[in-house]
C-alpha cells in the first residue's frame, strides 16, 4: 500500500457556549431515557409470558434502541465536556504513562491479539495528561475494533520526539479507510459500517481531533480499504505554560 498521509483539518470553528448547552441538554435527555429502558425491561421480567411473540419481540427493540440512544448520548457528553476542557500542562513521562494506560485498560485482549508499544524511558513532555489519555485510548478502541474477520487485531504505538515535536504513531492491520472518506471520518457521529458489524457511537476520532486541537497539534491519517490504519498525531512542544 502506498502510505500517503493526508492531513486532517482542524481549524472548525465551535462555541464553548453551546458545548455547555450540549452538556445540559444530554443530562436532561438521560433521565426520560432511562425511564423508558427501565420500564421496558421490567415488562419483559413480569408480563413476557402474557404477550404475545410479537410483542415480546417489540419489547426486545425497545430495550436495544434505548440502549443506543443512552450510548449516543453518553458519548455526545463525553465530547462536550472534552470541547469545554481547560489544558493544564505538566511533566509527563511518556513511558510510564502510556504503560500504566496499557495494563489498566488492555490487559484481557482476544486470543491471538497483539498490542504493542515503544517510547523511551527517558522521554519526559510537557502536555495535558487527560488529553493524552483520550487521543491515546480513542485510537487503540479504534484499532481493536475495526478489524478484518476472522483476523485478531495487531496493534502497534510508538512515541518518538523530533526536535520541538511529539510523534505518536498508531498503526492497525485492521479494515482499513476508503481516502475518499478520511476526512469524513472525524466528524462527529460519522458512521461507515453498520452498528450490527462494529459497534459503536461515532464519536472516538472526533474526540481525538478536539483533543489534538487543544494541544495545538495535527492529525495524519494513512489508510486504505483492505490495508489497515496508520494515524500520526504531531504535537508541539511546550515550555508548561497553558496552551
Amino acid at each position: 500500500m502506498d502510505k500517503t498521509f493526508h492531513p486532517i483539518l482542524t481549524d472548525r470553528q465551535e462555541l464553548s457556549d453551546m458545548h455547555l448547552q450540549i452538556r445540559r441538554m444530554c443530562h436532561d435527555l438521560n433521565a426520560p431515557i432511562r425511564a423508558i429502558h427501565g420500564f421496558a425491561e421490567i415488562l419483559q421480567r413480569r408480563e413476557a409470558a402474557q404477550l404475545s411473540e410479537k410483542s415480546n419481540m417489540y419489547l426486545q427493540r425497545m430495550v436495544a434502541a434505548t440502549y443506543t440512544m443512552e450510548r449516543i448520548v453518553g458519548r455526545l457528553h463525553q465530547y462536550a465536556r472534552l470541547a469545554t476542557h481547560e489544558v493544564k500542562l505538566k511533566p509527563v513521562p511518556v513511558a510510564q504513562f502510556t504503560g500504566e494506560i496499557i495494563s489498566t485498560h488492555y490487559r484481557n485482549l482476544p486470543d491471538g491479539a497483539s498490542l504493542q508499544w515503544k517510547a523511551d524511558q527517558a522521554l519526559v513532555w510537557f502536555s495535558d495528561p487527560s488529553l493524552l489519555e483520550t487521543i491515546l485510548r480513542e485510537l487503540v478502541e479504534n484499532a481493536l475494533l475495526y478489524t478484518k474477520a476472522g483476523i485478531p487485531p495487531q496493534v502497534n504505538i510508538d512515541w518518538n520526539a523530533e526536535q520541538d515535536r511529539l510523534l505518536l504513531t498508531i498503526s492497525d492491520e485492521g479494515i482499513g479507510i476508503d481516502p475518499g472518506y478520511h476526512q469524513r471520518v472525524f466528524d462527529l457521529f460519522e458512521r461507515l459500517h453498520g452498528r450490527d458489524h462494529y459497534p459503536g457511537a461515532g464519536a472516538g476520532l472526533t474526540m481525538v481531533l478536539k483533543a489534538v486541537t487543544l494541544l495545538g497539534g495535527t492529525i495524519a491519517l494513512a489508510s486504505a480499504v483492505g490495508f489497515g490504519t496508520t494515524v500520526q498525531i504531531l504535537l508541539p512542544k511546550h515550555d508548561g505554560a497553558s496552551v
